[in-house]
């Protein structure tokens, strides 16, 4: 039996296959183990927006469907707005995936149960908002087959990730004003294909 995936092990399997994409990360610990592991000017933190992060990268991958956008939220983030799910089957990006860390709590308010916890299924959610390619995995081999596929393949994608509990180690830079400008200039920067 496969060890139980932290948001950690997520987060650099991640990082080990980056190269020019968007990362939108959700507040709190998303952005922690981002932030600690593959800091980079292509990230965005979504500092303090809780339940918005699906959307801020639903919003970038529209603007620039030249760049792959890949969203990093959690179980209870996602779960306050059901809706970008919808939206983001309508709009239909190619450039998108989003990536669900749940782990059946709200970890950074103190750990109470999400939804997930007793019996909703976020890729059933998400299949039934019209997202045909939405996944749930729980073992490392089957997280680094789902982000070989969202990296080459054409999207949207929901991955639902279970992970284990637990809090991030170390300290989260809020430099929000100095993080947005460094991913405003690092996007910009970009060029525009075609």
């Amino acid at each position: 039996m496969s060890p139980p995936l932290t948001r950690a092990v997520t987060t650099r399997l991640l990082a080990q296959r980056l190269t020019g994409e968007v990362v939108v990360s959700n507040l709190g610990q998303a952005s922690l183990d981002l932030q600690q592991i593959a800091d980079r000017p292509l990230n965005c933190y979504t500092f303090g927006a809780m339940g918005q992060c699906s959307s801020v990268a639903l919003g970038i991958a529209l603007a620039r469907p030249d760049v792959r956008v890949l969203c990093l939220d959690g179980d209870g983030s996602l779960l306050m707005n059901l809706g970008s799910l919808c939206t983001i089957a309508t709009e239909a990006p190619r450039n998108y995936a989003l990536v669900v860390w749940d782990n059946e709590v709200h970890q950074t308010t103190g750990g109470q149960p999400t939804a997930t916890a007793a019996r909703s299924d976020l890729a059933a959610i998400a299949r039934g908002a019209g997202i045909d390619k939405a996944l749930e995995v729980r073992t490392e081999g089957e997280l680094a087959r789902a982000y070989d596929r969202i990296l080459a393949e054409d999207g949207p994608f929901v991955v639902c990730v279970k992970v284990v509990k637990g809090p991030s180690e170390g300290r989260l830079d809020r430099d929000v004003v100095g993080h947005a400008r460094r991913f405003m200039r690092a996007l910009a920067a970009v060029p525009l294909a075609g």
